[in-house]
């Protein structure tokens, strides 16, 4: 069986287009090499120079452990699973050739039982509601409390869906505005304002290769239910992917760029898409969600872990995972009663988890699982906080488009639902 050298999620999207460091290629390239060649010393240093560099990332853990059975190493081969499960991951082991060596051994039948106990559900979420169109791909939702209506995007029909209180469901936005897939969404429910993300790419449906790489955010009166304005990064010289955006009180939005590594600010003064932060140090920003009091901006980053930015200084710090836990794979973030919750997609198995920070905000103390192995799951998106519940896409069904845009065949799509969970 070859190596889980493979991107943290299946999807296409931002995460699957962000490139590792040279370096991480390099080591991953090697230890490819060192595989087939069954030169499991050298396989083993390459990934561990590789996970020196993203550390806590399942794959790379893995493959360690597997290096270590085919070398006949077998107390190391159950250090490195059983990292895999302190981690709250699942992975099929019991059914890879390459721990042959060490499966009728009683340490690796309690390795299996732990992935075992890690694949069974946990928590309580509820179906809000569902949407009866399928081939949505849905990722963004937002929600407007003086409207009483839900707003749902769609990646792959690029248009945004809204759903009132009774349920009922019709299109929001029109062909003419010209959405591209549409990835985050916010309401500002002061201004009445509905801002939205929105990429072109090939996951899309009439895709037009001259515009890949554009994105932007668009601006609609929530009043008129019309577009108020565009606000556009072209593709060139380099693409850009905005997926993610949060408001602050004054009105003003910030956004993630996950193909080009940023956070643009549109500040409500200048009415202009600027850059607010751009550093090395980003590798595939997502999720983004400030402190209680607006001084300091969170921002998952999908393969590289959580940041914490001072948002008067701009000084960037990496927030440090709690022990034996991982950080990466994080994409919807929010803050709630002094705490991160996170839409953690990029792990096996999909689930919600809530990040208990010390003071400084610089450490999660504990990381706990609220939601996993939920049988809706097909990768969960990004959501919505609304008076203490989370509103959250449960299926996006990224996978269900093709490499070339191609959607799946109806009878294997389903209608987008959206879970609750009271915090």
């Amino acid at each position: 069986m070859l190596l889980l050298l493979v991107a943290l999620a299946p999807r296409l999207c931002p995460s699957a287009f962000a490139q590792p460091s040279p370096d991480i290629r390099q080591y991953v390239q090697k230890a490819r090499i060192a595989y087939r060649k069954k030169n499991y010393s050298a396989l083993i240093e390459n990934m561990k120079l590789a996970l020196a560099l993203r550390p806590t990332y399942g794959p790379y853990t893995y493959n360690i452990a597997a290096g270590y059975a085919l070398s006949g190493n077998k107390q190391e081969a159950f250090v490195w699973l059983n990292r895999l499960a302190d981690m709250g991951l699942v992975y099929p082991v019991a059914g890879d050739e390459d721990f042959d060596s060490i499966k009728n051994t009683a340490e690796f039948k309690a390795i299996v039982r732990r992935f075992e106990i890690n694949a069974k559900p946990v928590g309580h979420s509820q179906t809000a509601f569902t949407v009866p169109e399928k081939g949505l791909v849905p990722e963004g939702i937002a929600y407007d409390p003086q409207g009483k209506t839900f707003y749902l995007g769609s990646v792959y029909k690029r248009k945004i869906v809204s759903i009132n209180s009774a349920g009922k469901t019709k299109d929001f936005s029109s062909e003419a505005d010209g959405l591209w897939s549409v990835m985050g969404m916010r309401v500002d429910p002061v201004r009445r304002v509905l801002w939205v993300c929105t990429a072109s790419h090939p996951q899309m449906m009439n895709f037009n290769e001259a515009e890949k790489g554009f994105s932007g955010i668009f601006k609609y009166d929530l009043k008129t239910k019309r577009l108020i304005k565009k606000y556009l990064l072209p593709g060139q010289p380099k693409p850009h992917w905005l997926g993610d955006l949060v408001l602050n009180s004054r009105g003003d939005v910030f956004a993630s760029d996950s193909v080009s590594p940023a956070i643009y600010m549109l500040d409500h003064r200048t009415d202009r898409l600027e850059i607010f932060l751009e550093t090395d140090g980003f590798v595939n920003p997502q999720g983004l969600a400030f402190d209680s009091g607006e001084r300091h901006l969170f921002m998952a980053d999908y393969l590289k872990g959580l940041f914490v930015i001072n948002l008067r200084t701009k000084a960037v710090s990496t927030v440090v995972p709690a022990p034996r836990t991982t950080l990466l794979g994080l994409d919807g973030l929010y803050f709630h009663g002094g705490k991160l919750i996170g839409v953690q997609n990029g792990v096996r198995p999909n689930r919600l988890v809530e990040l208990t920070l010390n003071d400084r905000l610089t450490e999660v103390i504990k990381l706990t699982v609220i939601e996993a192995n939920n049988p809706a799951f097909d990768e969960p998106t990004l959501g919505v906080l609304t008076r203490g519940t989370l509103f959250y896409i449960a299926n996006s069904q990224w996978g269900a488009i093709d490499e070339k845009g191609k959607l799946a065949a109806d009878e294997k799509l389903k209608d987008a639902i959206v879970l609750k969970l009271k915090l």
